[in-house]
């Protein structure tokens, strides 16, 4: 076994320390160079800091808690390499392949990757083959700069990236639910069919930015730039609506609760409050409590409504149009002239700790609720309890019902 070569910036085992003094040798155009490639190589928990890797290959290798500070890894092969936990401030990634990449917990605070390769990447694994999205989750990158990058598809749910740099950056497809990117550069940049999902955009410059058909859901735009921005066909709030700070932060700490699954963040809870004439449209309040809150009307439009409760509540005139009830609780609640034009009402599949169907369904609950002048025209009722439910019975007559139980109790 070769002896373990240890200095402050080096701690390597003595071949991979002489691998390294040959490529820098090679990179300098001097005798007794090498070009390094070290595939699929295990280098957990290794010191390779302040070093040269330019152009080297490292496809396939571990790096999980490696310190990696300042290194240079400008046009290095870094396809398929798992950097978790490790710490990688100020490295440099300049058009380095990075596809299918893991980061997960990884710190890039003030790293370059300009230009760097981040698409998905197609893996071989345990014989099997698969393609895999980079993965940044949990990830601290601020002040890093993504200038001209392409991160299509990638995972950086629940990561930071404050003031970091996404300029003419490729982020079509990428997870970014529960993301800090506050004021971060994101002018011109692509997020067509991102989930920005109760991402943190204040101060950010957005301008000429490309938002086409992303989910904005539980995000406060008021506070970003979004001058010249491509909204068409996203799912986004009114700037006109912003609720108060407190409940801009509760939603914020809600999708941030969801995306981390747990992890970090807390789930809303808006019991008994008043919140009358509010506007919740657009947003994902999957899952919060309204419990005997006044609502009196309060806006849900195109709301992700999943679970959530609304039980007791004084919802007289609120508008649930084109919004999205699966399993959600209206149990005694007042929704007397209520709007739920184009409402999708239906079953909840409940989802397990695995992330799997459990194959339970949840329906969605409107026992002794008063609906007496509901507008559901168009609204579709597919798995409901409405036992006890005051309603007149012209009030579904616009409606399309494939499965209500308890009408006419």
């Amino acid at each position: 076994m070769a002896t373990a070569l240890s200095s402050r910036n080096l701690k390597v085992p003595l071949e991979i320390a002489r691998a390294i003094k040959a490529h820098s040798l090679y990179a300098e155009g001097k005798p007794g160079g090498k070009a390094l490639s070290l595939k699929s190589q295990n280098l957990d928990g290794m010191t390779i800091s302040e070093v040269d890797l330019r152009s080297t290959v490292f496809s396939g290798s571990t790096f999980v808690k490696a310190k990696l500070e300042a290194t240079s890894f400008t046009d290095a092969d870094l396809f398929g390499c798992d950097f978790a936990m490790a710490d990688m401030r100020q490295v440099v990634l300049t058009r380095a392949d990075l596809r299918g990449t893991n980061f997960t917990l990884a710190d890039l605070t003030g790293a370059v990757l300009r230009k760097a390769d981040i698409r998905p990447g197609a893996l071989m694994e345990w014989g099997s083959s698969g393609e895999r999205s980079a993965d940044f989750s949990d990830a601290t990158m601020d002040g890093a700069d993504f200038t001209g990058a392409d991160l299509t598809t990638a995972n950086m749910a629940v990561s930071s990236a404050q003031g970091a740099i996404f300029r003419d950056v490729q982020l079509h497809a990428v997870n970014l639910a529960g993301a800090n990117l506050s004021n971060a550069d994101l002018s011109g940049c692509n997020l067509r069919h991102a989930n920005l999902t109760g991402t943190n955009f204040d101060g950010a410059n957005l301008s000429g930015a490309n938002l086409t058909d992303a989910n904005l859901r539980n995000v406060d735009l008021t506070k970003a730039d979004i001058t010249n921005a491509n909204l068409s066909g996203a799912i986004y709030r009114d700037n006109a609506a912003a609720l108060p700070d407190d409940l801009e932060k509760a939603l914020r700490d809600h999708s941030l609760w969801i995306a981390s699954n747990g992890a970090v963040g807390q789930p809303a809870n808006l019991k008994g409050r008043n919140l009358d004439g509010l506007s919740f449209s657009s947003c994902d309040v999957r899952g919060v409590s309204f419990e005997g809150c006044s609502l009196k009307q309060a806006a849900f439009v195109k709301a992700e409504l999943f679970l959530t409760s609304f039980a007791g509540a004084d919802l007289e005139g609120a508008d649930f149009s084109f919004s999205r009830a699966a399993g959600t609780r209206f149990g005694r609640a007042n929704l007397e002239r209520a709007l739920f034009i184009g409402a999708t009402i239906e079953e909840a599949d409940i989802i397990g700790p695995d992330n799997k169907p459990t194959g339970r369904k949840f329906p969605a609950g409107f026992r002794d609720a008063n609906m007496e002048g509901c507008n559901m025209a168009g609204a579709l009722i597919d798995g409901a309890d409405m036992t006890g439910t005051k309603l007149l019975p012209k009030t579904l007559e616009l409606a399309i019902v494939k499965r209500a139980s308890g009408l006419g109790t």
